[in-house]
C-alpha cells in the first residue's frame, strides 16, 4: 500500500472512530444527568474503525473518563484492533484501549469534542 493510501485509511478510521466517540460522549453525559455513580457499569459502543459495528463495551464512567483524558485513545472490543491505524495501549477482558497513530492520531485530535470546547492558547 502506498503511503497516501495508508494515510487515507488512517484518516477514514479516525473519522469513523470519532463518530462512535461522539455517541459515547452522549451516553456518558446521560449517566451524569441521571446521577449514576462513576463506578457503575454502563454499556458504551465499540469505537472500532468498522462503521457497521454495534458491539457494546461495558465500562464504568471512571474508566471512560480515564480513556478520554488522551484524545487519541479509543475503546474497542478485543479483536477489533487495526494495526495499520492504531496501536494497543492496554487490554482487559472487556475492551482494549488503542491509540491512533500517524495521520489517524492527528485527525482524532482535530475531531475530539472535548478539545474543541477548550479555549485556544496563544
Amino acid at each position: 500500500m502506498a503511503t497516501s493510501e495508508i494515510e487515507q485509511r488512517q484518516l477514514r478510521a479516525a473519522k469513523n472512530q470519532s463518530l462512535f466517540r461522539e455517541v459515547n460522549e452522549q451516553i456518558e453525559r446521560i449517566g451524569e444527568k441521571v446521577g449514576s455513580s462513576p463506578r457503575e457499569v454502563t454499556d458504551f459502543i465499540c469505537e472500532c474503525t468498522n462503521h457497521d459495528c454495534t458491539d457494546r463495551i461495558t465500562m464504568t464512567r471512571n474508566e471512560y473518563e480515564s480513556l478520554r483524558r488522551i484524545p487519541t485513545h479509543f475503546a474497542v472490543k478485543p479483536g477489533h484492533v487495526i494495526p495499520e491505524v492504531e496501536a494497543t495501549v492496554s487490554v482487559n477482558e472487556r475492551y482494549e484501549v488503542v491509540e491512533k497513530i500517524e495521520a489517524a492520531g492527528d485527525e482524532a485530535m482535530k475531531l475530539d469534542p472535548r478539545s474543541l470546547k477548550r479555549p485556544a492558547t496563544a
